[in-house]
């Protein structure tokens, strides 16, 4: 099991610790570095940059400006040992992302080869990756792409 810390990006307050990580497993870290947004405790954070300080694993985060959590839904099948990505539209101005689909996972590993895609096909349409978080709050991990093709 391995340590892992998100901080603030504030070189003035000597980048304070945020959320601390006693033993999480090494491919959640790996997932959590892949990861462009954290949502946790209603609040939306965007990474900055990732780190190695062994053997402290180390996430810089700023509060983002204009996004907001998604709403709360129905629990995920986490519990049951699955893990659950969402898949939502990306629009530049929109208020909302419709979900494209859900899919399960039985291994982060597996997870994380979708999340470092810059491209996938879903049925007969290409989608671009346009970003990644994990939502801690709705016990989910949420891709967001734009249709390349119809």
């Amino acid at each position: 099991m391995e340590q892992l810390e998100y901080r603030i990006l504030n070189e003035e307050k000597n980048y304070p610790a945020l959320y601390h990580f006693k033993a999480i497993p090494k491919d959640e870290v790996m997932v959590r570095f892949l990861a462009d947004y954290l949502v946790k405790d209603g609040v939306v954070y965007e990474k900055t940059s990732n780190a190695i300080e062994a053997p402290l694993y180390l996430i810089y985060v700023k509060l983002t400006q204009d996004e907001k959590p998604l709403l709360k839904s129905p629990p995920s099948k986490v519990s049951l040992g699955y893990i659950a990505l969402e898949i939502r539209e990306f629009s530049e101005y929109a208020s909302e992302y419709p979900i494209i689909t859900n899919l399960e996972f039985d291994s982060l590993s597996d997870l994380a080869l979708l999340a470092q895609c810059n491209y996938f096909m879903l049925g007969n349409e290409e989608w671009e990756k346009t970003s990644f978080e994990v939502d801690e709050d709705r016990q989910r991990y949420v891709l967001y792409a734009i249709r390349v093709s119809k």
